[in-house]
């Protein structure tokens, strides 16, 4: 049985990593001198531990790629990172909403699991099928 994060403080402990991380971005500079941050959609809140712990690392693994990790859809988003209960169905209308149109848009929505944060084989391939000039 897994605990919930309401046991601990490791969200907030996950909390001030990811936004240290994205303090630390900076943007890519693109042509007429604009600066452009591609952005992953993080949907969901993680409800356990686990599920923390490896939505904490796939949103520092993406700020290392030089995106913006983001909760609103807006901009030059490449894909969705959800978190289990969203890729289920279980999620909350507001994200049922945003996957429909992260779908809408022909992006993936990638749940949080699938993801393996110190290989995450999946999100680069994402990554490198859209950085192309």
């Amino acid at each position: 049985m897994m605990s919930t994060i309401a046991s601990t403080g490791l969200a907030e402990l996950a909390s001030e990593w990811c936004t240290e991380a994205e303090i630390q971005m900076q943007p890519t500079p693109v042509a007429g001198g604009r600066n452009l941050t591609r952005s992953v959609l993080f949907i969901g809140n993680p409800s356990t531990v686990t599920e923390v712990t490896h939505w904490a690392a796939v949103r520092h693994w993406t700020v290392e790629q030089g995106l913006k990790p983001v909760r609103d859809f807006s901009g030059d988003v490449l894909c969705a990172i959800v978190t289990e209960a969203v890729a289920h169905g279980t999620g909350s209308g507001s994200d049922a909403t945003a996957v429909q149109r992260v779908r809408a848009r022909g992006l993936d929505c990638i749940p949080v699991y699938d993801i393996e944060p110190w290989g995450t084989a999946r999100l680069s391939g994402v990554l490198s099928f859209t950085s192309a000039p």
